[in-house]
């Protein structure tokens, strides 16, 4: 296959679809990198995937009932959801608190589909969604909508307060002007340091490994496949954690109880 080709390229219409997305989005593209249909169609197939590993886990869980808490002693796809997720969660809780429950089904959904986007890169004529800007520009700009709304959520207004004076002292107000500035422009980053490290990795990732298949026999290039299989794995877990401990930042009490604290000697 030729350079950009894949075996989504092959699809019926692609072209068609191809050139329409280009030309509508010529001019609002990220970075000036445009939209290409096959990252799109490849980010599609991985929901499909996960979808379906879900679906596959979760009808092994419920046919065993009871004996579910026992895994299976062959591997599964069940055993590989447990384990993964079970490590997530457990860092999770670590970061967020008890709390974590109620944030841990979107940290497992992205984990789940950066890591399956990552390993596409690995199969022979197709390529990783997450080496486009585009997509990962998309979950980071996710991830900070979400971990702002529930700070927003949880303390109101002091979520806003907190850039202004993170000390929550009656004397913290006097640094605002200096420290706020800091603060937002440090929070704006987030999506964008979340965007290109991803991207930049993915994408180097891939480029080396399609140059090793492309010059030496086909077993020489076995070491860079658990190479890129690290990264993946990697990539994935840098990502999730994270976007688990700007979560935790967001919604952490110590806000609270620091804003509370200041009410409490403002009124003494």
């Amino acid at each position: 296959m030729g350079h950009g080709v894949t075996w989504l390229s092959f699809l019926p219409g692609y072209e068609q679809l191809q050139r329409y997305l280009q030309a509508q989005t010529h001019n609002a593209s990220l970075l000036g990198n445009a939209v290409v249909i096959q990252h799109v169609l490849a980010a599609a197939l991985v929901v499909l995937i996960v979808s379906i590993v879900a679906i596959k886990a979760g009808r092994d869980i419920r046919r065993e009932g009871e004996n579910a808490i026992i895994p299976p002693p062959a591997p599964s796809i069940r055993n590989f959801v447990e384990v993964a997720l079970e490590w997530l969660y457990g860092q999770a809780r670590q970061i967020i608190g008890r709390e974590a429950p109620r944030y841990f089904p979107v940290i497992g959904t992205l984990a789940m589909f950066i890591f399956f986007c990552n390993i596409l890169g690995l199969v022979p004529g197709f390529a990783p969604p997450t080496d486009n800007w585009n997509t990962t520009a998309a979950c980071a700009i996710f991830v900070f909508l979400y971990f702002n709304y529930h700070g927003v959520r949880v303390h109101g207004f002091g979520h806003i307060a907190h850039m202004a004076n993170p000390a929550g002292t009656w004397w913290g107000w006097f640094l605002a002007p200096l420290l706020f500035p800091i603060e937002l422009v440090s929070n704006l980053a987030r999506p964008f340091s979340l965007t290109v490290r991803l991207a930049a990795n993915m994408m180097g990732d891939h480029a080396v490994l399609a140059a090793f298949l492309g010059l030496v026999p086909p077993l020489l290039p076995l070491p860079f496949l658990l190479l890129g299989l690290v990264v993946c794995v990697v990539q994935t877990i840098v990502f999730v954690l994270l976007t688990t401990v700007y979560i935790g930042l967001a919604v952490a009490e110590s806000h609270a109880e620091a804003h509370e604290e200041q009410e409490a000697h403002a009124v003494t």
